[in-house]
């Protein structure tokens, strides 16, 4: 009986944190921007985005990351796709001043049929999203068109299967526990050489990645080139 009481309200978490919408929605985006911001550092950090380059972030959420990428990109564009209009409107409040410059944008749309040009980003992200993309091979088929020739992708996850030598004691309880329900709802955890095999099949180039095994439940970012 606990358990059928329980699951109504993970359900709405998990619902959201894959399509934020309504009340719920509006929460999870807010605690997702603040949560995922010192992962959405360093994995700009390994992006090295040059001050006039065009930079799209799909599944951009509550638009932090689209912030602190047009704080990189100074003198050049950064978009944000979402497909939760909530999302995409906790974006613009978030970067206002950057919008009303016409040095970011911010759209609804998906990472299956990206809303963009055929080779207009100079970088193409994905923090902390790809687990919820419906078809991630097309997804990445989507970035490799948006990009220009050499332009890089990086895909940045916060739960990997990066196995540390020694776990911390939240990735032994809480990560397996985690990573299992997830996988039982549909959610594939993927480590960083799950990442580049599927880039190079995607036609990218150069793929790597760098990880942090210990911090949260694994970090990992991979990133190629068109």
């Amino acid at each position: 009986m606990i358990d059928k009481l329980l699951k109504r309200p993970l359900e709405l978490v998990e619902d959201n944190f894959r399509q934020p919408n309504g009340r719920a929605g509006r929460l999870i985006g807010h605690v997702m921007a603040k949560q995922h911001r010192t992962l959405t550092v360093w994995a700009i950090e390994h992006m090295e985005v040059r001050r006039s380059q065009r930079v799209l972030d799909i599944g951009c959420g509550g638009g932090m990351a689209v912030k602190l990428l047009s704080e990189h990109a100074s003198q050049g564009f950064v978009a944000g796709v979402d497909y939760s209009a909530e999302m995409v409107r906790q974006s613009v409040l978030r970067n206002v001043d950057g919008v009303a410059a016409g040095r970011v944008e911010l759209k609804q749309g998906d990472a299956g049929a990206l809303p963009y040009d055929d080779a207009s980003f100079d970088q193409v992200s994905a923090i902390e999203t790809f687990y919820f993309w419906p078809d991630p091979m097309r997804g990445l088929s989507e970035a490799y068109r948006v990009l220009k020739p050499g332009g890089q992708v990086s895909i940045t996850l916060e739960m990997s299967r990066e196995a540390a030598e020694k776990p911390t004691a939240k990735q032994r309880y809480l990560g397996r526990r985690f990573t299992e329900r997830s996988e039982r709802e549909g959610l594939r955890i993927l480590s960083g050489a799950d990442l580049t095999e599927m880039l190079g099949k995607a036609g990218f180039r150069e793929a790597r990645y760098v990880a942090e095994p210990t911090r949260s439940f694994g970090w990992v970012c991979a990133l190629a080139r068109k």
